[in-house]
């Protein structure tokens, strides 16, 4: 997932072309932690969905 939210050094930063702010609010930074949990959950689970899938065995082809 790309986000305009980074975590550098402990903190969260919003970026742009433009430059970068640093998020001073802790419920926004607590959302934020929220959401980067859940995606790396959600990435744990399909790399293991992954490797369950390329530990199948492959269909042999009878042409």
């Amino acid at each position: 997932m790309r986000s305009p939210a980074v975590r550098r050094n402990g903190q969260w930063w919003l970026v742009s072309e433009a430059g970068a702010v640093r998020t001073d609010d802790p419920v926004f930074a607590s959302a934020l932690d929220a959401l980067a949990t859940a995606s790396a959950a959600a990435d744990r689970a399909v790399a293991g969905l992954r490797a369950r899938t390329d530990a199948l065995p492959r269909p042999v082809d009878r042409r």
